[in-house]
């Protein structure tokens, strides 16, 4: 394999260890323990988050506790830079494309507390609970129900979109124009995009059932 097992990248605010899927778990083991060992130290007392796809919650667990005992320190607020190598997930989809170039996937839920920032689109292979923040400076796809805040377009792209299974936040943004979900708001089961019409966010069905176009705006 040409690429890395593991690659650490330095961020303003901390470390983002990047694992490679393709390689075993206890390939990645090894190598994540030969890695920081070879920095002799460097990296300890810095702050860090693992980034890895097709990996369970023990295993990702497993390797944070061999990141500590090198004096690491987990962190959930650290911003994602430009770039982190890997193989991103790649959607083209209508009214949400994504490109291999700026899309960074991240392959588990979000929990409450934790922030995920990136320049480019995100894309959440799971849920975004409450109290958990997602900033993206393009579009923004959740595999799951979104309940907590997401804010597509930052750098001010106004054209940027939410796509979520479940589209129940706490607050939702694009480019300037902040809305928050009524507390009387309907359940449903079908995935939802939220975009911007105007000076409003809409919300509409992301499917293409004939007849389900309902539509809903957020307050």
């Amino acid at each position: 394999m040409s690429r890395d097992a593991v690659n650490i990248k330095g961020t303003k605010n901390g470390l983002v260890i990047v694992l490679d899927s393709n390689y075993s778990f206890e390939d990645l083991k090894i190598r994540l323990q030969e890695k920081i060992a070879s920095a002799k130290g460097f990296f300890k007392g810095a702050k860090f988050t693992l980034m890895a796809q097709k990996m369970s919650a023990e295993e990702s667990e497993e390797l944070q506790e061999i990141c500590c005992e090198y004096g690491l320190i987990p962190s959930d607020t650290i911003e994602l830079p430009k770039a982190v190598g890997g193989s991103p997930m790649v959607v083209k989809d209508r009214g949400i494309p994504l490109d291999a170039e700026n899309c960074f996937l991240i392959s588990h839920g979000i929990r409450s507390g934790q922030k995920f920032q990136y320049n480019g689109h995100i894309t959440v292979l799971g849920d975004v609970n409450a109290g958990a923040e997602v900033i993206a400076g393009g579009n923004i796809l959740v595999m799951g129900t979104l309940r907590g805040v997401a804010h597509a377009g930052a750098s001010g792209n106004r054209n940027a979109v939410i796509v979520a299974y479940r589209l129940e936040p706490e607050q939702l943004r694009i480019s300037d124009v902040i809305a928050r979900s009524p507390e009387n708001m309907e359940p449903h089961n079908y995935p939802e995009r939220a975009f911007l019409s105007e000076n409003n966010i809409i919300i509409e069905p992301y499917t293409t059932t004939p007849g389900n176009n309902k539509k809903r705006a957020l307050i």
